[in-house]
């Protein structure tokens, strides 16, 4: 049996084409939802078409959003697959032996790698290889990853860069490299639709899109307001069209900063669009600014100018090109604003190769029973 173990929104984003490949062949999965995003995940199932999971770890249709609610989920699905793997196994995978695909860095991740070890089931990791090489940016994320490689059966590597890395690290597992991102044929997909929704289109003109979410930003009173504060600099010659995510927003009510925003006529706030619709606000916005690296990857399929509010980043797609890695530094900021465009992709060379194809043909091949 091929097991699917995820529960975030850019996991559904990137495993979905996956997803959708094993329906279209016909080939049975065994989809486990986390409930990381319970409520985010429900709606991308929808988007994409993809059935609903075969096993739920939680009864609620809420996002986790606090950092108790958080802790209570983590923990106790840890200490559950660490001290009774019998149940985990009979649980998620219906004793079902096979492989389990896993996807990126999050805690979800984390928790799905264990419990397909405890299960005694293959683990295939999905974009491996990304690194920062720093273990606090981003944090847990960096940490998550070097753990998974490090205990992966089999290692979908996305690009060259990704797949070295991997043998650097002389993983135990086969590292496989897959030349391409599965996020590709997601962007592919949603492109292929009638509509691409876009309820920024309504602004008459053109906006900068912002999107800022991250844990070490957002969880910092100090990096927040130096979001805000660049989102202000910003706002002095351009529309801002500002799609805050529900704990970005809690946070900026914290820390008294979403007032300031609010009061600003050239800053437009949104709630957290569809993918859809955020794709959609990206064709047409003048340039990005997020600590995304999902985001940082489609501003790069799509050729978007990219200011990215992070230290350093574990991808490499768009560096040197449309992508600009702040490090929170005002000088580096300013050139990007100053010479928005030369930040644009000279090599447009796109391949119609699958990514999450591939990635099925292998499976199929070697583990599907």
């Amino acid at each position: 049996m091929i097991h699917v173990f995820i529960g975030t929104k850019a996991q559904y984003v990137k495993t979905a084409p996956i997803l959708q490949e094993l329906q279209r062949r016909d080939i049975p999965f065994n989809l486990i939802d986390s409930g990381q995003h319970a409520d985010i995940s429900k709606r991308y199932r929808t988007i994409f078409n993809i059935k609903e999971p075969d096993v739920r770890l939680t009864d609620s249709d809420a996002d986790i959003t606090t950092l108790l609610q958080f802790a209570k989920w983590f923990f106790y699905f840890l200490l559950t697959i660490l001290f009774r793997p019998s149940y985990i196994g009979k649980k998620c995978f219906g004793n079902q032996k096979g492989v389990c695909l896993i996807h990126g860095d999050t805690p979800t991740t984390l928790l799905s790698l264990f419990a397909a070890k405890r299960a005694k089931i293959k683990v295939c990791h999905l974009e491996s290889g990304l690194r920062s090489f720093n273990a606090f940016n981003p944090f847990p994320e960096e940490i998550i990853r070097i753990i998974t490689m490090r205990y992966a059966d089999i290692l979908f590597a996305p690009s060259d860069w990704a797949h070295a890395n991997l043998l650097a690290m002389k993983v135990r597992g086969a590292a496989i490299n897959i030349k391409g991102n599965t996020n590709i044929d997601a962007l592919r997909y949603i492109s292929s639709l009638s509509h691409i929704p876009n309820e920024l289109a309504p602004l008459k003109k053109q906006y900068v899109l912002v999107s800022i979410h991250r844990a070490e930003t957002i969880l910092n009173k100090a990096r927040l307001k130096k979001v805000t504060e660049i989102v202000f600099r910003i706002a002095k010659s351009n529309t801002v069209a500002f799609c805050i995510h529900p704990p970005t927003k809690k946070r900026l009510k914290q820390y008294g900063l979403m007032t300031q925003l609010q009061q600003n006529k050239n800053i437009l706030l949104f709630d957290l669009l569809p993918y859809p619709n955020f794709i959609g606000a990206m064709k047409e916005a003048l340039f990005v600014v997020t600590d995304g690296g999902s985001v940082q990857e489609e501003s790069y399929y799509l050729n978007l100018p990219c200011l990215l509010l992070r230290k350093c980043t574990e991808r490499m797609e768009g560096i040197s090109q449309n992508v600009c890695v702040s490090d929170f530094n005002d000088d580096t900021i300013a050139h990007f604003l100053n010479n928005i465009t030369i930040f644009k992709r000279t090599d447009l060379l796109e391949t119609d190769a699958s990514p999450s194809a591939r990635i099925v043909d292998i499976i199929s091949n070697h583990f599907h029973s």
